[in-house]
């Protein structure tokens, strides 16, 4: 193979983007947690001297950070160093309900970015690097620091909000009377999938993150007495009462020994023919397509979760049907939906 040594080539340019690309996100996480593309959806274009004295920062550093989304579209730059919202900066808000800038700002936190700075002594080690760098999981940390465990649960929210109409569009929920969601967090997938079908469902997570769900249900219009809400840890066991078990973006984050664990627990759960339904962005095989419609690159989001996680992250189908078929479940059928969160449906084998 021939190189050329074109200094304007397309993959000088990659890499220069490669090598910048922690300045975009970094960009991107102050100004969400500064709230600047709240103030900008709320009123409009604002000069930076009016944002700085609204965030209370220094007006000649923070104009770098403005200036350098306006040159990544994200937000738009007008003469005298004002800045106006975009299309992009819309996704970001964080003051009216779940968001983008909520996955934003748990992804690129404090202590998510320290793990990235221990990582090559984590892979000397073979350990977690958010454990090495913070001395702590990431859940129990989540746990432990409001601000994040708040920033968590908003972001999965978001994701399930998303994602979730493809999905009911490709999946009949309505076939089973009762549904419950393992790792449900707020009850966004159990209740879309309620409204939807008409089924019961059951919402089953830990204490403190389930506790925000009764208040989050109640305002997507749905009967109180449709989703139960149940709490627990599913290393210990998983309620029983469901026909079927959905678990999204949840199975992914442990190993394949704890996950094994995890699925022991859902088969005692469900009846004889009984279904789980893993629902998950897929990494790509060497063969597939490497980006999905939605904009979403599995096979790299797969390494931010494995570096927070004790898991393996984000998995293959066939790594998945491998885990599944050893735990004791039987592929029936594989969900393809019109974003990046897609399912496989096994039943009790």
């Amino acid at each position: 193979m021939t190189i050329t040594q074109n200094p304007n080539s397309e993959a000088k340019q990659k890499v220069f983007d490669l090598m910048l690309t922690f300045v975009k996100s970094q960009c991107l996480y102050v100004s969400a947690r500064l709230g600047i593309f709240d103030l900008l959806d709320d009123s409009g274009e604002q000069s930076v001297d009016s944002l700085a004295t609204q965030t209370n920062t220094d007006t000649e550093r923070l104009y770098f950070i403005l200036r350098a989304l306006a040159h990544v579209d994200i937000l738009e730059e007008k003469p005298g160093r004002v800045f106006a919202p975009t299309e992009a900066s819309s996704l970001l808000v964080t003051n009216k309900a779940p968001s983008a800038g909520h996955l934003a700002m748990h992804l690129i936190e404090p202590a998510q970015w320290d793990a990235w700075k221990v990582l090559p002594e984590a892979l000397e080690k073979g350990v977690v690097p958010f454990e090495l760098a913070n001395g702590i999981g990431v859940y129990p940390y989540c746990y432990e620091n409001e601000w994040s465990k708040d920033t968590f649960i908003k972001a999965m929210s978001f994701l399930t909000h998303s994602q979730v109409e493809g999905l009911l569009e490709a999946y009949d929920f309505g076939q089973y009377e009762t549904v419950m969601d393992v790792g449900g967090g707020q009850g966004g997938l159990i209740a879309s999938i309620v409204k939807r079908y008409g089924c019961k469902g059951i919402l089953f997570d830990l204490p403190d993150v389930a506790h925000t769900a009764k208040d989050y249900i109640a305002k997507q219009g749905i009967d109180p007495d449709a989703i139960e809400i149940k709490t627990g840890n599913v290393f210990e066991s998983v309620p029983a009462g469901a026909k079927a078990i959905v678990m999204k973006h949840f199975i992914s984050a442990w190993s394949d020994a704890d996950a094994k664990k995890i699925l022991a627990n859902c088969k005692a759960a469900l009846p004889a023919d009984g279904r789980l339904i893993l629902l998950q962005s897929f990494v790509p095989d060497i063969d597939e397509p490497k980006t999905e419609a939605d904009g979403i690159m599995p096979g790299i989001f797969a390494v931010q979760i494995n570096v927070a996680t004790p898991g393996g992250g984000w998995r293959t189908k066939k790594q998945f049907q491998a885990l599944f078929e050893e735990s004791g479940f039987r592929l029936e059928k594989v969900i393809k939906t019109s974003n990046s969160l897609s399912g496989m449906e096994f039943s009790v084998a």
